[in-house]
């Protein structure tokens, strides 16, 4: 069995996701949000599931002109914790763009659209692959990039 960790590092809404694969299945789903668990509960985690053969890749975003400081340093304090976590866990990370793991979805945020619209093609397309998933916001991205993760390096 083996599993793969996506990782949306996003300010307030960031989350890790992972799923357990066990031949071409999905047997196992799980999640936690950045604001709603500790550092320690993090790595408390990430050290379980280094048990298993398992590795991560982290969506490799910056801070964006417009973004306020107080969002700019909270999302960057996330990165460090992420990677410092993952580290610390013994799971070997990668860093992919939004661009690269969206495009392997066939998915591209159009210049018309609005963040609420592209928020939910992100949550239809989710649904379309786990359909017995409950999708939100807030782990819409992490699943996306954990199936991203399996589908690319297996």
């Amino acid at each position: 069995m083996n599993i793969y960790i996506g990782v949306d590092p996003g300010g307030s809404s960031g989350a890790i996701a992972w799923i357990w694969v066990k031949g071409n299945n999905i047997t196992e789903r799980g999640f936690m949000e950045f604001s709603k668990n500790t550092l320690w509960e993090w790595y408390d985690e990430l050290k379980g599931l280094s048990l298993w053969f398992s590795n991560a890749i982290i969506e490799n975003v910056h801070s964006m002109p417009g973004q306020g400081v107080s969002s700019a340093m909270k999302f960057g304090i996330n990165v460090g914790h992420i990677e410092m976590a993952l580290t610390a866990a013994q799971i070997p990370f990668t860093k992919v763009t939004p661009q690269k793991w969206m495009s392997f979805f066939g998915m591209k945020k159009e210049k018309t659209e609005t963040k609420t619209e592209w928020k939910k093609r992100l949550r239809e397309k989710l649904q379309q692959l786990m359909p017995d998933l409950k999708v939100t916001n807030n782990n819409a991205d992490a699943f996306l990039i954990a199936y991203y993760n399996w589908k690319t390096n297996t």
